[in-house]
């Protein structure tokens, strides 16, 4: 990750607009940053300078003093970057925005995250998708919750493999019960794109090996479904979940391995079968 020049700017000047010098020294030094001390440089003003002196003292090629940074910048954004409808204020939200085009992992909640935010195959490739912006939803509920509320990160992870699901199944006419269990709609969606027979087209031993693959594949989905029962937000629990951002983060990886495998082999089965029949 790196903090650009640009989002440094915004930040003095968001400081300067919006702190004061002992806030200023309350966000540094809950990272552990210390200032230059007496430090002379090109900013004018007591804030400015006090945030210039902050930078001066930090190591840009160090990922882990860049993170504490992002989070120095995003306790400030929290803390004094809202209007009198809790909103964000213009400034903070562009402030937010020059970190997510720096690189920097973070929501427009102003949430930092430890994981990559999205597929790895782009949501665009998935053209049979009725609504693509219902996987992205599920994605971004899953990134924002990650370190603030893993419980509720590790719902949504499930809920990504059942949208998918789902979506297999409607565009083969497949039914389904509402209620329809995690593993009970992945049997169903496997039957569907024929994973067990066909795993591997042309060659009985890959498609031996494949099918033992995907059925830890199957395994895994039915244990996200039991993490998130014993770790998740459901059935009204009345003691704090004791789930972590690490649990929030298997369930994440889980999920999007799962997602990603059925969406792609969902659209390479429509499609061979389109050109099939086109020709």
């Amino acid at each position: 990750m790196e903090i650009s020049k640009r989002s440094r700017s915004k930040f003095a000047e968001f400081a300067t607009a919006f702190a004061v010098l002992r806030l200023i020294d309350q966000v540094f030094e809950n990272e552990d940053f210390e200032p230059i001390a007496d430090y002379e440089g090109l900013d004018s003003g007591q804030r400015r300078s006090l945030v210039a002196g902050y930078h001066a003292a930090i190591d840009f090629s160090d990922p882990a003093q860049v993170t504490r940074l992002a989070r120095v910048y995003l306790d400030a954004i929290d803390s004094w970057g809202r209007d009198a409808d809790d909103a964000f204020v213009p400034m903070a939200k562009d402030l937010i925005r020059s970190l997510q085009r720096d690189g920097i992992p973070v929501t427009d909640a102003g949430i930092l995250t430890t994981t990559p935010l999205g597929l790895s195959v782009p949501i665009t490739e998935f053209h049979r998708l009725g609504d693509p912006r219902v996987v992205e939803l599920h994605l971004e509920r899953i990134a924002s919750n990650i370190e603030r509320d893993p419980p509720a990160a590790v719902g949504s992870a499930k809920e990504l493999v059942e949208s998918v699901c789902k979506f297999v199944l409607d565009d083969y006419t497949i039914d389904y019960q509402k209620d329809e269990s995690l593993l009970d709609l992945y049997k169903k969606t496997a039957q569907a794109l024929k994973l067990n027979r066909e795993a591997v087209p042309g060659s009985a031993k890959g498609s031996q090996s494949a099918h033992r693959v995907l059925q830890n594949l199957a395994t895994a989905v039915q244990s996200l479904a039991e993490l998130r029962n014993e770790l998740g937000l459901g059935h009204g629990k009345t003691a704090a979940s004791p789930a972590f951002s690490r649990h929030a983060r298997l369930a994440f990886n889980s999920s999007r391995a799962v997602a990603e495998f059925l969406l792609e082999t969902w659209h390479f089965r429509r499609d061979s079968e389109a050109a099939a029949s086109a020709s």
